[in-house]
């Protein structure tokens, strides 16, 4: 029988860490989803990945670097959907193009639902850019967003108007899937049920569509 090759001990090593410095930020990001940045603590991570919470300083030396992180893998999953959710809109009425990005928007928070959960529950904090570690580049994200959107749209609007619109459009969305548990208990419906993310689209629908029409046609 053939011996299995022996993995060099500091390949072992290496895949280790990187399979623990993985666990750590699944484990952050599912915390800071929970609480805000100021009330998370190391302590509350490391309990949620089943480590020392001491360790978690060998790989993020702070909090703050550690909040930084999660940002960061956030606001890349969010450019990368966001680019996604465009294509081939352009090519779509504006009734179909706007259903269809909606329905991408509400299958990405189905699969990544942290990511709007740690945006809201630091929003309030964030009008200070120096309180919370990294924030700016969720700004730098909605900026991105807009030139994906006057890019593929080709709007007949000013850029304060698509702004404005936007601007509108994500907050409200945002609200309404980052904190879907409330809004859908106000509703009377379950925060992961077909029904609430129908409503939502027919929502999003009813108040943006008329907007979208008029931005396109220059009106």
């Amino acid at each position: 029988m053939k011996k299995k090759p022996l993995i060099p001990t500091a390949e072992k090593r290496t895949s280790s860490k990187k399979a623990t410095r993985l666990k750590i930020l699944k484990a952050a990001r599912q915390i800071f989803a929970q609480y805000a940045y100021h009330a998370a603590s190391i302590r509350m991570i490391g309990k949620a990945a089943g480590i020392d919470h001491p360790l978690i300083s060998y790989y993020f030396p702070s909090k703050a670097e550690l909040f930084e992180a999660v940002l960061a893998d956030i606001v890349q999953e969010w450019d990368q959907s966001n680019e996604a959710a465009f294509e081939g809109l352009d090519k779509m009425s504006p009734e179909a193009g706007l259903g269809i990005y909606i329905d991408r928007m509400i299958g990405y928070n189905r699969k990544h639902p942290y990511a709007g959960r740690v945006y809201l529950l630091n929003m309030v904090q964030a009008q200070d850019e120096e309180a919370i570690p990294g924030y700016q580049a969720i700004r730098t994200f909605f900026e991105r967003t807009m030139a994906v959107l006057k890019d593929r749209i080709r709007l007949q609007a000013s850029d304060h108007d698509t702004e404005n619109f936007r601007q509108g459009f994500s907050t409200l969305a945002l609200s309404y899937l980052g904190a879907r548990s409330y809004y859908a208990g106000l509703l009377g419906m379950d925060a992961d049920s077909d029904e609430y993310e129908k409503w939502l689209k027919g929502m999003l629908m009813t108040l943006f569509l008329p907007r979208l029409k008029q931005l396109i046609s220059g009106g």
